[in-house]
């Protein structure tokens, strides 16, 4: 006898949806007006943003959104990323960068970038846009790869295996 279990086709039967319908949904609240929290997934944005720990703020694009230090959501070719805008190029093409990333960069268009992150939620204690831990992750985080490098090695070495 087969024990494994087929997925019910009954009506009010629990159903799978897919990232892609996930984000579909994400981005027509946003495209509403509407904040929207998801859970951070993936270690690109170390120590900035953590995995499964921090919470992330979508929010609705602005004119100042688009620019060098802002950490925007975007559909880049291999899914959807949450990185920082290293740099943009007059024809329009927009470099990103993952803080946890000592070398790989992402490069999409502006029609790619769908929402602009404001706030992330650490347990209790809430890093909004502006505040002195945004600057500093935005200005300070070096960008040297060797140095990146060596500053993630030791975060990861340290204060993450502690819980920081």
């Amino acid at each position: 006898m087969n024990d494994e279990r087929r997925p019910s086709t009954r009506r009010g039967a629990p159903s799978r949806i897919t990232l892609e319908d996930a984000f579909d949904d994400v981005l027509s609240r946003i495209a509403e007006g509407y904040r929207v929290d998801i859970i951070a997934k993936g270690r690109s944005m170390l120590p900035f943003i953590r995995s499964q720990r921090d919470a992330i703020t979508l929010s609705p694009l602005t004119e100042e959104s688009i620019q060098p230090g802002r950490v925007v959501l975007a559909r880049i070719s291999r899914g959807y990323a949450i990185h920082r805008i290293e740099t943009i190029y007059p024809g329009g093409r927009i470099i990103l960068r993952g803080d946890g990333n000592p070398y790989q960069r992402e490069a999409c268009i502006p029609r790619q970038i769908l929402a602009e992150a404001t706030c992330v939620r650490r347990g209790r204690f809430l890093i909004t846009q502006g505040s002195c831990l945004w600057w500093c992750a935005e200005y300070l985080w070096p960008s040297m790869p060797f140095l990146r490098r060596a500053l993630l090695f030791v975060y990861r070495r340290t204060l993450l295996r502690w819980g920081c």
